[in-house]
């Protein structure tokens, strides 16, 4: 529901700046960072944000940035909060340090500055919570984590979340969970221009939910109806970060002394795994256990022969066909997966259905003429900041015409 209110929000943007050939080429992470925010923002914390209503600039009574000022200082401040001590922080308050002082500052200010804007939102929910109206707060995210803070702390049955856990944790999901829905659709707006075919797959599968246009507005139950009905939309986005997984590696201490079966293959002159054998890694406890994403993303033995190109279809199951499961660590795995993985899921297959079924999407001008591998080069490069961020992500957008 809120993911086609800001939408329309955005298309209505794009349209304002569009040629009279209605066609406008973006750098699509900027426009996809506030996508997401406030689609995250209205579903999970209950405050609905817009591209207009929201676009001040002037901070409120209290406050030194206003919020979205705020969130995306912030962010661009995430690597250098998560890279220094805090003994830094507090040492660059009370001396000049040369060079790093001014970004440790401006580091420091940004987290504060959104500090308070959360203390603000959680206050009010609190305040809901005790005057029992909870019907007013239309989240059951923020909600949750606002009761598990006012738990008693003397109750056996649920454990108490601190008041540093519940501002840690609104940062976490806040910051964290729409970062990387914005990289990840960049990543795949990207992917369509390049592979037309696949854009009109998506584009057909819409035409059978919106035959008339993207709609206005959702109901709650839009959910159940077309989620389901966006398979082939979804098989994208997870292929999408199946080769450009947010994390590319994930470090676990192992608790116990444990073995790992792990296997040795090799190729024939035609790319064919063969000789597969199995044998055994002793992990003694304490041990550091690095777990490479993007090769095992990579690896022939579970992808198949072609597992760097661009092929959605691996992520539909069929009757003799089971797409593997344990080999896809784009939201990590078991226990300690994601906790905003089918949000993430239907937040963005929602929003590649409605650009595609509203645009057509193809390569800038720039990249005319240019061979197919090197505008695949320039369009998917990427850097390890906090997640895999694109770079300099650009794509021409073309109105659709209404179907006759």
């Amino acid at each position: 529901m809120e993911t086609v209110r800001v939408a329309n929000e955005w298309f209505a943007e794009l349209d304002s700046k569009a040629g009279s050939d209605s066609t406008i080429t973006i750098n699509v992470l900027e426009d996809l960072v506030q996508v997401t925010l406030f689609v995250l923002l209205s579903a999970g914390f209950g405050r609905r944000v817009s591209w207009h209503e929201d676009s001040s600039t002037e901070p409120p009574s209290g406050h030194k940035l206003a919020f979205r000022a705020a969130v995306t200082t912030t962010i661009s401040h995430l690597l250098t909060r998560a890279l220094t001590p805090n003994w830094i922080y507090a040492l660059s308050a009370r001396v000049r340090l040369p060079l790093i002082g001014p970004i440790l500052a401006e580091t420091r200010e940004s987290f504060d500055a959104l500090r308070l804007h959360m203390l603000d939102l959680i206050s009010l929910s609190r305040a809901w919570v005790v005057g029992g109206k909870v019907s007013n707060m239309d989240t059951g995210l923020l909600r949750s984590l606002v009761e598990a803070n006012m738990t008693e702390a003397n109750d056996v049955h649920h454990k108490r979340l601190t008041d540093e856990e519940l501002l840690s944790d609104v940062f976490t999901f806040l910051l964290a969970g729409h970062e990387t829905s914005a990289h990840s659709l960049s990543f795949a707006m990207a992917l369509l221009a390049l592979y037309p075919a696949v854009q009109q797959k998506i584009y057909e599968e819409t035409l059978k939910i919106w035959p008339d246009g993207f709609p206005s507005t959702a109901s709650p139950s839009s959910y159940k109806e077309f989620m389901p009905q966006l398979q082939y939309t979804l098989a994208v986005f997870q292929e999408t970060i199946r080769l450009f997984p947010p994390v590319t590696r994930l470090s676990r201490i192992a608790h116990a002394d444990t073995t790992l079966t792990a296997h040795r293959f090799s190729s024939s002159p035609t790319g064919e795994i063969q000789d597969i054998t199995p044998f055994s890694v002793p992990v003694r406890e304490g041990s550091i256990v690095a777990i490479d994403i993007m090769a095992l993303h990579m690896n022939p033995m579970y992808w198949g022969q072609d597992a760097e190109d661009f092929k959605p279809e691996r992520f539909i199951d069929t009757e003799t066909y089971r797409w593997p499961r344990d080999a896809f660590f784009g939201f990590s795995a078991g226990p300690r997966s994601c906790i905003g993985q089918r949000f993430a899921l239907t937040e963005s297959a929602c929003a590649l259905a409605s650009l595609v079924r509203t645009y057509e999407i193809s390569t800038p001008d720039y990249l005319a003429g240019k061979p197919f591998l090197e505008q695949k080069r320039l369009l998917l490069r990427w850097k390890p900041l906090t997640t895999t961020t694109p770079i300099d992500c650009v794509v021409r957008l073309q109105r659709r015409m209404p179907v006759p």
